[in-house]
């Protein structure tokens, strides 16, 4: 029975991974986007634009909230043991 639990937190946790890696491409990307953009060439931050609100917004709010949470339940924890 205590597999279950631990094989949850392991896929949540692989899935928070790429997450972060999933910012830090969009991280990359609007850098990309917006040094292009000095010298005319628009395609990459308009690209950017594009994905903003359908990926970037959502996958840095589920990273904000797992680590609030995960902080809670650090708080929680400490405060039993």
């Amino acid at each position: 029975m205590d597999d279950k639990p631990r094989l949850l937190k392991k896929w949540l946790d692989k899935f928070l991974v790429i997450n972060l890696f999933v910012i830090i491409g969009g991280s990359f990307l609007f850098l990309i986007g917006a040094l292009s953009s000095i010298y005319g060439i628009l395609l990459p931050y308009k690209i950017f634009q594009e994905l903003w609100f359908p990926l970037f917004i959502p996958a840095i709010s589920l990273f904000f909230t797992a680590v609030l949470v995960e902080a809670l339940f650090n708080q929680i924890n400490a405060r039993k043991g």
